[in-house]
């Protein structure tokens, strides 16, 4: 009769020895030719040997932050102190955390080190799929998640919440105001809301609803007078901010414009003169906005047309509501879209692998296709923002890399994500931040790594990092 879990006498005195059934002794050894027969623990130990080295990874990181218990889908850093980071994630909190004061004291000369939280932020019910600093000084923190929340936290009272809201289902992102405490958001119903803190409150700027399916992405003009956003539906809007007028209207009505899958991505050039959109099948298409003086004096808004002569470029050449070009370099869709601060070049990354430059002052043909480096579907790519020729992209197969735009070449591959470190491409890097001398990573592992880039030439040298560094802890 079997024991049950509950009965806790032994079945005999532990002085007695335990004596054992003859009949339970038995075993049956198959014969071979030799009579040997292999040990049970030479097998144990081959597969425990297997397992340790399939544990082993490369960590590149000089820092790590692992609080999340699930992935990390936004990330942001503190426009004025570049020791704040903020991220959130699929367990429906978020953190400010800072990797230059170490969690344990005697963690500070171990590499790498953990990350101290600066503060919880709890409250969401669903994930956190956008977070944001205000600029231009990071006063306030704002959250957004798939419970459709918006909580906003002031650091002058120590990162305290002190208003939320609730207009939509769900939120997609959040994108701060270049230069005031407002920022817009995205909805799944294709909504779009501008909110002002300039009070100190959370008050609705604007409530704009012209697409008619969720509404994927959003930016500003660097003045922040105008904001741009594409939907899945196909549409693309440039807003005015103060008065909530689109001044530039393209759908898919319009056959010139039409992205089969709808529009994922878009970027707008620095001097705000156009846009660039990025959709399901890797087409992407580029618009000229007004002018901020068109734009104040209240420019007609205008649909697609026929491309003016002696137009085209990073100007834009004044034609507004025009579709510059029609470019199709990536064969799946487009998920990333950037424009170098200074320099007349546009990078756009696609779920087919690839990275791809082009001449933004001439009509935007390639320049160069990086396709050698990283393995999955490349999630972001961002110029690194100097007068060099530094491109930073991170991807599923879960490595950080840096480019050489000008050379074409690899200047490094950063590891430490389990993507990074197994061929499956599991727990890749779903976004970054750069600082001055860091990229900080969204991990799809639930961990944000922290790689330090001092050591990498930042005016389009072939200096690369040292990499092969300790496992993860």
């Amino acid at each position: 009769m079997a024991v049950s879990a509950t009965d806790s006498t032994p079945d005999h005195p532990e002085d007695e020895p335990q004596m054992l059934n003859p009949d339970e002794a038995a075993e049956e050894i198959p014969e071979d030719a030799d009579g040997d027969v292999p040990m049970d623990s030479d097998d144990e130990n081959a597969e425990y040997d297997a397992e340790a080295e399939e544990l082993e990874i490369t960590n590149d990181s000089k820092a790590y932050f692992d609080k999340h218990s699930d992935s990390i889908f936004s990330i942001a850093a503190h426009p004025s102190d570049p020791s704040i980071f903020l991220t959130g994630g699929g367990d429906d909190v978020a953190y400010i955390w800072t990797p230059d004061m170490p969690a344990n004291t005697e963690d500070a000369n171990i590499t790498p080190r953990e990350s101290k939280t600066i503060v919880r932020l709890s409250g969401h019910k669903d994930s956190v799929t956008a977070a944001a600093f205000t600029n231009p000084d990071g006063a306030y923190a704002v959250t957004g998640g798939l419970d459709g929340k918006i909580q906003v936290y002031a650091q002058a009272e120590k990162w305290k919440k002190t208003a939320e809201a609730q207009e939509v289902e769900e939120i997609n992102w959040i994108q701060p105001h270049p230069t005031a405490p407002l920022f817009a958001l995205g909805a799944n119903d294709g909504s779009v809301w501008i909110y002002s803190l300039e009070t100190g409150g959370l008050e609705i700027k604007q409530a704009l609803y012209s697409h008619t399916a969720s509404c994927s992405a959003g930016a500003w003009t660097s003045d922040g007078k105008i904001l741009c956003t594409v939907s899945q539906d196909g549409s693309f809007y440039a807003w005015e901010t103060d008065s909530g007028r689109a001044v530039v209207a393209l759908t898919s009505a319009d056959q010139r414009f039409a992205v089969e899958g709808g529009l994922y991505s878009v970027t707008v050039s620095p001097s705000g003169a156009v846009a660039v959109v990025g959709g399901a099948t890797g087409e992407m298409r580029v618009v000229g906005l007004p002018s901020s003086t068109q734009a104040a004096s209240g420019a007609q808004r205008r649909g697609a047309g026929r491309p003016q002569a002696g137009g085209g470029g990073s100007t834009g050449g004044g034609q507004v509501g025009q579709i510059i070009a029609s470019l199709h370099t990536h064969s799946e869709s487009v998920e990333s879209l950037c424009f170098h601060p200074t320099q007349p070049l546009l990078a756009s990354a696609g779920v087919d692998g690839k990275i791809v430059i082009y001449d933004a002052a001439r009509g935007f043909p390639v320049r160069r296709t990086l396709e050698d480096g990283h393995k999955e579907a490349v999630v972001k790519v961002e110029f690194v923002k100097t007068d060099g020729w530094i491109l930073t992209s991170c991807s599923i197969d879960g490595t950080l890399r840096r480019w050489d735009v000008r050379a074409g070449t690899e200047l490094g591959c950063w590891k430490g994500h389990l993507g990074g470190n197994q061929s499956e491409g599991e727990g890749g890097i779903l976004g970054f931040v750069q600082t001055k001398d860091r990229v900080v990573t969204a991990g799809d592992d639930h961990v944000s790594l922290v790689f330090e880039m001092t050591g990498l030439a930042t005016g389009g040298g072939s200096v690369a990092p040292t990499v092969g560094g300790p496992a993860l802890r």
